[in-house]
């Protein structure tokens, strides 16, 4: 096993950093810090980072088409142009109020995958959706919906519930977007941790954010091995993108949320953006299309 430790990018103060993405028209990674209400930028070049503040808590984001951002927001899903920060409303979740959306990402046709949760995390209160133009439950009663991502030859779907303490595979038809075969390919079994955001490699294995864990684990899913480490001078570690001009350098995002005074002076980076060079490279992040 190869363990790595990543470089402190930037010294963030987020209460609960996330969404990690990479956007390849601006050459960019994106990134939100969900309670505290941000979305930002962070130039893998030099380092600056640009945040704006949202009007409502952001649960992830993807690029979108006409130099727009899709987020989904606590109770909708928008367009958002970053330059004005003018939104455009898709779509509405009916929902509890108390409910926020939470992790997602688009597939290879550009339809939005995004899972919604209770703000308190209550058990079984959400449910991952599929929106293409309208939106669909695709699974009910989930706690924590997490991490999302296909294989390279897009016939499975990785996905997360964190609460389930596992990775689920899916086989999936990219054209209809049907899943079957549900099974469990990665058990989680390190005490007081879960799995949070995922993202895969061009060799399809798993690099997945360990919330309690201070690491991103890489999973081999044809056999549930933890293959290589991260470790993240920072408990919380919610979500990972690849990115960058060769597609492998590795943004890390972490929290600050749920930890006690004493753990935040043990871990002064915690909420920080972390970032990596690895010998293997990921995909290319999908972007929201339009359905027309």
């Amino acid at each position: 096993m190869n363990i790595w430790k990543p470089d402190v990018l930037y010294k963030a103060d987020l209460i609960l950093g996330e969404g990690a993405r990479w956007h390849a028209e601006w050459q960019k990674f994106l990134f939100i810090d969900i309670k505290g209400k941000l979305l930002g930028t962070c130039d893998p070049v030099n380092g600056k980072v640009e945040t704006r503040k949202l009007p409502a808590m952001p649960g992830m984001l993807a690029p979108a088409e006409n130099n727009k951002l899709l987020v989904a927001l606590q109770g909708k899903i928008v367009l958002l142009d970053l330059e004005t920060g003018k939104t455009v409303t898709l779509a509405k979740f009916k929902e509890d109020a108390e409910n926020r959306s939470n992790d997602g990402a688009c597939d290879a046709l550009g339809r939005l995958w995004v899972g919604t949760m209770h703000v308190d995390a209550k058990h079984h209160a959400g449910n991952l959706y599929c929106y293409d133009g309208k939106l669909v439950k695709k699974i009910t009663g989930t706690s924590v919906s997490n991490g999302i991502c296909w294989s390279p030859d897009n016939r499975t779907l990785y996905y997360i519930d964190s609460f389930l303490y596992h990775i689920k595979a899916f086989d999936f038809d990219l054209s209809t977007g049907k899943m079957s075969n549900e099974r469990v390919v990665v058990e989680i079994t390190e005490p007081n941790v879960v799995a949070d955001g995922m993202c895969i490699d061009s060799e399809g294995m798993l690099w997945v954010a360990m919330w309690g864990g201070a690491c991103v684990n890489r999973y081999n899913p044809a056999n549930g091995i933890c293959i290589d480490k991260i470790v993240v001078n920072a408990p919380h570690v919610t979500s990972c993108a690849f990115g960058g001009k060769l597609m492998n350098q590795m943004l890390i995002t972490t929290a600050k949320d749920g930890l006690s005074e004493d753990e935040l002076k043990q871990y002064p980076h915690s909420g920080s953006l972390f970032m990596i060079k690895l010998k293997v490279t990921g995909l290319p992040t999908a972007a929201y299309k339009t359905i027309s």
